[in-house]
């Protein structure tokens, strides 16, 4: 029988998708107030893998926003529900929303998505929340699922999710670090 035990803390990020560049400055100040100062942000990468997001507009781009202090993954679902709820107010009456907000973790050997969808691959987390291993850490690279989106199995994601993982075991070896001592 194993032992239980509280995970280590992950680096959390929120991918967003938007259409236009105001919308996205208009949301990071309000994204620091509920999950505290941003350290990193990727460069901006066109989105061209689905048109399932047409409501928030044509051209879409992708950032990846990754958060200074390491968190709970228990407090997943809570986070999933605040971005739902931010997402909602960037709308009006002719638009739904004008950006797509996924939060997410790395926990050193997967980047873990938060979805409001149930699928077979995914797993419930409470409070109408499912939680998804979208790609791996095996073998010094990324390395998607047969289910893994596209856009995270692309060669284009690859630099920001190794610079994700860089934070995080920087991040980690600091805060066991300061446990220590």
């Amino acid at each position: 029988m194993g032992t239980i035990k509280k995970p280590n803390p992950v680096k959390f990020f929120i991918a967003v998708l938007f259409e236009n560049i105001s919308v996205l400055e208009r949301i990071i100040p309000q994204l620091e107030k509920e999950f505290g100062l941003i350290q990193w942000k990727s460069p901006i990468i066109d989105f061209t893998h689905t048109n399932y997001y047409q409501e928030i507009g044509e051209k879409l781009k992708r950032i990846f926003l990754v958060f200074q202090e390491l968190f709970d993954p228990e407090d997943l679902a809570n986070r999933k529900i605040l971005t739902n709820q931010l997402e909602s107010q960037t709308g009006d009456t002719q638009i739904t929303r004008r950006i797509n907000l996924d939060p997410g973790y790395f926990d050193g050997g997967k980047i873990v998505l938060a979805t409001t969808k149930n699928f077979s691959h995914r797993v419930y987390i409470g409070k109408g929340i499912y939680a998804e291993a979208t790609i791996r850490w095996e073998k010094g690279d990324f390395r998607p699922f047969e289910y893994t989106y596209p856009d995270y199995a692309s060669k284009e994601y690859r630099p920001s999710l190794i610079q994700i993982r860089s934070l995080y075991r920087e991040d980690l070896s600091r805060a066991q670090t300061n446990e220590v001592v």
